[in-house]
């Protein structure tokens, strides 16, 4: 983004001192900032980026954003900078003009965003957001690299409190937006089921900007989405319904799907994917109401590789596996990926950690788990967290539980054999990827 700190003074309702200055791309980080860059000092729970404005200055930065005055550079004063670089991203978007996609739901998201990523962006005509940047920080700053030759701008768009998901729409205002789901998570953020289904649904709620909305009509909440969204466009999934987006056959390796105006696409699926066809209707859904043709979405589903820490999985020798979903877990994705295990062949190991801000329930949650993982024949469970009490109990002798990740990793590693599928999942705290990191380089 290239423009001056006055053409900023009135949409941020600012403070222009030490006169104007001309600027070529935003940062707010000072070790990565680059020559004539826009440094906006964020303010967080841990840091103040006010304290790095030295830093930034000396690495080259021509212009600042703050929130109390700097002596001696150009800067614009504002009340609040992290509102202040929501409002500069929009005046962006407002400018270039893409389709823009919105996407929120609790599970899936990332999966989903790339894989619509990779069937849009063909002749490099998309954007997303960089790795797990989905909050109001991390989808400015996404937006904000978008080119004028990116004709789509494709955002996941994640929730801590009620009103999010409705500020992000503002910033990015989605033409196409897609509500992949909704399931307890972030109980403690939230305080009730109640309040994560209504951030979610603020997606359905944008007048003026967003023209189609995409749901899945095999959904528990469809109905009532259905309703919220009434004023829009509505193009529906399914994988058991008729829909505008279904499946006319489907098997291991093969999936065929029927488009609207009686148009036909077949996809080869990827290992495992089965699992996964949700995912895919909608990413074929949003990617095709977007522009992309059958040849695009074929294209983009071959060249597809998958997101690190979302399933992702790391052939081994002897034809093990490890799969790495170790991004974040809650109890509705921990079921869905013990699904995606129990459907392998071989041994399948789960290597379980705690799941996070579950509030007073979450001791039910886990046991939970701990009960579905039983009954899908999940033949070893290792555990680290503070619920070892109830695993022993809840799924019997092939349960082991840790103090800490040395010892389990160790505990595996000897007793690893052939064939062996060994799912690592945990809450983002935990830190799991430790242990697939560990796993996979001292597999020989």
């Amino acid at each position: 983004m290239k423009t001056s700190l006055s053409q900023l003074k009135e949409p941020l309702d600012g403070e222009l001192y030490n006169s104007d200055s001309n600027f070529n791309g935003i940062s707010i980080d000072s070790r990565t900032i680059k020559p004539n860059n826009l440094f906006v000092a964020i303010k967080g729970h841990n840091f103040d980026g006010h304290n790095f404005i030295d830093e930034a200055i000396t690495k080259g930065a021509s212009a600042i954003i703050c929130e109390r005055k700097i002596i001696n550079v150009p800067q614009l004063i504002v009340k609040d900078t992290i509102i202040a670089l929501g409002v500069i991203a929009q005046l962006h978007i407002n400018k270039l003009k893409p389709i823009s996609i919105g996407i929120t739901g609790t599970n899936g998201k990332t999966s989903v965003t790339k894989l619509i990523y990779s069937m849009l962006n063909w002749n490099n005509e998309a954007l997303t957001n960089f790795g797990n940047f989905n909050n109001h920080i991390g989808v400015p700053l996404s937006v904000l690299e978008l080119s004028t030759h990116q004709k789509h701008c494709v955002i996941e768009m994640g929730a801590s409190i009620k009103g999010d998901i409705k500020y992000l729409c503002e910033i990015i205002r989605p033409k196409i937006v897609a509500l992949l789901n909704v399931s307890a998570a972030h109980m403690e953020s939230f305080e009730n089921f109640e309040n994560i289904l209504l951030t979610k649904e603020e997606i359905l709620l944008n007048q003026g900007f967003t023209k189609t909305v995409i749901l899945n009509k095999d959904d528990i909440n469809f109905e009532r989405w259905k309703e919220i969204a009434i004023d829009h466009n509505i193009i529906t999934i399914s994988k058991n319904e008729k829909a505008d987006y279904s499946i006319q056959s489907l098997d291991t390796n093969k999936i065929n799907i029927n488009l609207p105006d009686n148009q036909l696409l077949q996809l080869s699926l990827k290992e495992y994917h089965i699992n996964f066809i949700e995912n895919i209707l909608f990413s074929v859904a949003c990617s095709h109401q977007a522009g992309a043709t059958i040849e695009n979405i074929v294209n983009g589903y071959n060249n597809y590789k998958g997101v690190k820490g979302r399933f992702y999985i790391y052939e081994l020798a002897d034809n093990s596996k490890v799969i790495d979903d170790t991004y974040n877990a809650n109890p509705s994705s921990m079921k869905k990926s013990l699904d995606s295990l129990s459907s392998m062949s071989g041994d399948k190991w789960f290597v379980m950690g705690d799941m996070g801000e579950l509030g007073a329930q979450s001791e039910e949650f886990h046991q939970d788990v701990i009960e579905y993982a039983k009954k899908n024949k999940i033949d070893k469970l290792f555990y680290i967290g503070k619920h070892d009490h109830i695993v022993k109990k809840t799924f019997g002798d092939n349960a082991y539980c840790f103090d800490n990740k040395l010892t389990l990793i160790k505990f595996i590693q000897t007793n690893m054999h052939k064939n062996v599928n060994i799912l690592v999942k945990a809450s983002r705290f935990m830190k799991f990827e430790d242990i697939v990191i560990q796993l996979v380089n001292n597999s020989e």
